[in-house]
């Protein structure tokens, strides 16, 4: 076999011949086709809206692992520790205003015990946050972190 010939060879495969119209119209044969022999006929969620994921603030190149996740119950690390973190701060709201609404009838060694206290949950709420900034993706945005300072203010 020449170089010619095995030049003249590829030249003639038929997928060097496949042009994006022709690839479309393919498609297009074989759906008609299924569509034809009732292949499609029945099929759940026919006629509805597709539920799209809304993965916008995730890099395209990790999209079909975390897709692949979800689908399996999973949320990826990052996800999970945002919902702890969230959830966390939503219990440190009522807990503030519990403490706040005794606070003229603790003594002052109580009151120490709950600004201690107060800032601990701060303390573990902003390593939380560390976390989460760190293996987040970059897209997805970082959280801001407490200002322990200002926040202990809120107490008494």
């Amino acid at each position: 076999m020449t170089e010619q010939d095995s030049g003249q060879e590829r030249d003639d495969h038929p997928l060097r011949r496949v042009s994006l119209r022709n690839f479309e119209s393919l498609i297009d044969q074989q759906v008609r086709a299924a569509e034809e022999a009732g292949q499609l006929a029945n099929l759940a969620g026919a006629g509805q809206p597709l539920k799209l994921d809304d993965d916008q603030h995730v890099p395209e190149e990790l999209r079909a692992g975390f897709r692949m996740l979800k689908n399996a119950g999973v949320a990826p690390p990052w996800i999970e520790l945002q919902q702890t973190i969230r959830a966390e701060q939503a219990a440190l709201a009522p807990w503030l205003t519990q403490t706040n609404a005794r606070w003229e009838r603790l003594g002052s060694q109580q009151r120490a015990v709950a600004r201690e206290e107060y800032a601990a949950k701060l303390r573990d709420l902003n390593k939380q946050i560390s976390t989460f900034n760190l293996i987040a993706p970059p897209a997805v945005g970082q959280l801001p972190l407490l200002i322990i300072e200002q926040e202990l203010k809120k107490l008494g």
